[in-house]
Formats: structure tokens, C-alpha cells, sequence
């Protein structure tokens, strides 16, 4: 079967079958899914059966994997993968399961100077029903913003830290992450894309200290209107997961938030890798 990509929602994402990413592929099949990746910003290649290995294989064709934060999740043996798994979530005082990734609209791992630019993940187990995520295209959330709001928003940092001390953390941290991860960073609210020149609105509520030139608390309100205001349906695409799915998302372009509506005792289980970015300008 040949490879073929076809558009998933109408503001991003896109699917790619009949292709096995545990065999050699040639340079023009993978520049083809790249630039389909650039272009639609979220890539699902379907029907994929790895090993962690093959997984960490498979992730390298499009970049190299760095270490990720909440090392609780790592993936025995293999500490570039963490594990997404509902029936192991942490849970809260009243008993209920943290789910990762469901607390609000983000892009990956901000406190970290060079961010990911991708996130890598695999389906290995699915609740009946539920469980998707979504994405955002933060590019047409810019394009939506008119003249005068582009020009300061562009004149806006944001100050990342791995715990939000403007706002209560929910997850415990590992000493060991804390103390790998420490720093505070700034990065721009809009950001260039290194790659193809489009700018994109860049942020992670709950790693969010502050904006410059603003206190805590007028930073949580700034961000907490400006999510209202950009995310609308016609920029989101809700992909329905499939047993095999490998998910590419372009973080320097998009937000995605998971969704907690299903059963964690039922079992969703996604291996996650993230890959190595530059510095947003």
C-alpha cells in the first residue's frame, strides 16, 4: 500500500497510511511527511506497532528526543519515553485521578530554554469511549488578532518555571526534576517559527509565572482572556484515537489539551517523546 496523507480537520491536522515506520524509509517519503507535518502542524501516522525501541526509533526520523520532566512517568529502561497511563494517574485529596494533560490548553514543557519543538505520541490502549484530544492552531489565533493587538502582543514575554508559583500546582515533582529544571526562562507570547516564518501565539497557562511588566495575578487574568478569545471551534481539530496512532504535534504552532471524559479504571495508555528545539524568538 502506498503512502498516502490526507486533511483531518479543516484548520490542522492531517493522516498518513499505508506506511511502517519500523522499515527504512527513503529521504523523499520522510521530507513528504515532515512537510505535511510543517503544513498541518498535527501529522497521525496510522497503524503504527512498535517496541519502545522502535517508538524511540520512529521519533528520531523527525528529531532528537530530550529528557522530559515528572520523571515518575518514565518508561522503565527507557527514560526518553514517559507514560501517559489513566489507571496510574496520580489522584488528588478527594480521590479523583489526575489526568495529564486535561487541566487546560498548553504546548509542552515552556520552563525548558530550548522547548521541545515536537511532541511524539503512540496509542498502545484506549477506553471504550472518550479519551481524544485536542489542538489548536495558534497561527490563525495571531491572524485573528488585529493590527495594533499583533504589535503588542508581540512586545510581550512570558516568565516559565516548571512549578507555577502564581497558581497551585497539581502533580507532585521529583527533587530530581526540580533540581534539573529549576531556572525560571522568558520566551516571547508570539513566536516565530524557525522553520517556516509563521508566528503563533506561545504559551502554557500553568507554567506561566508571569508576564513581564505584569504581577502574578494580572498575568493568570491576561492569559486566562486571552485562551477565551483565541481558542474557538473553527481553530480546533479533536482527534478520536485509534489502537496504533503515532502523533506528531508541532508545538512551536499549536496548544492541545486531553480530555478527561471516560473512565480512567477503563485504561488509556499513550507513550509520549518529546523532541529537541531551539530557542523561541
Amino acid at each position: 500500500m502506498a503512502l498516502s496523507i490526507a486533511p483531518l480537520g479543516s484548520a490542522l491536522g492531517a493522516a498518513a497510511e499505508g506506511i511502517d515506520l519500523t522499515q527504512t524509509l527513503d529521504a523523499a517519503t520522510l521530507q513528504r511527511l515532515y512537510r505535511a507535518l510543517l503544513d498541518r502542524i498535527v501529522l497521525v501516522i496510522r497503524g503504527q506497532r512498535f517496541t519502545p525501541a522502535q517508538f524511540l526509533a520512529a521519533a528520531r526520523l523527525f528529531g532528537e528526543p530530550m529528557r522530559q520532566h515528572y520523571s515518575q512517568y518514565q518508561l522503565p529502561g527507557f527514560e526518553l519515553i514517559n507514560v501517559l497511563s489513566s489507571r496510574d494517574a496520580e489522584r488528588r485529596p478527594d480521590g479523583s485521578a489526575y489526568l495529564q494533560g486535561t487541566e487546560c490548553w498548553h504546548t509542552d514543557h515552556t520552563n525548558r530554554l530550548e522547548p521541545p519543538k515536537l511532541t511524539v505520541l503512540y496509542a498502545l490502549a484506549l477506553p471504550p469511549t472518550g479519551g481524544d484530544t485536542s489542538f489548536a492552531n495558534m497561527r490563525l489565533a495571531y491572524d485573528a488578532l488585529d493590527a495594533t493587538e499583533q504589535r503588542a502582543y508581540a512586545a510581550l514575554r512570558t516568565v516559565n518555571a516548571l512549578e507555577n508559583r502564581a497558581g497551585v500546582t497539581t502533580v507532585p515533582t521529583r527533587e530530581t526534576d526540580a533540581a534539573l529544571f529549576a531556572d525560571e526562562v522568558e520566551h516571547p507570547l508570539v513566536r516565530t517559527h524557525p522553520e517556516n516564518g509563521t508566528k503563533a501565539l506561545y504559551f502554557h497557562p500553568t507554567k506561566t509565572v508571569r508576564l513581564t511588566g505584569m504581577t502574578p495575578a494580572e498575568s493568570q487574568d491576561f492569559i486566562e482572556r486571552l485562551l477565551r478569545r483565541a481558542i474557538r471551534p473553527e481553530i480546533v481539530y479533536r482527534h478520536k484515537w485509534r489502537l496504533g496512532d503515532m502523533l506528531l504535534c508541532d508545538n512551536r504552532a499549536a496548544l492541545h489539551r486531553a480530555h478527561d471524559d471516560y473512565d480512567p479504571d477503563t485504561g488509556r495508555l499513550l507513550h509520549r517523546i518529546i523532541l529537541k528545539g531551539d530557542r523561541p524568538f
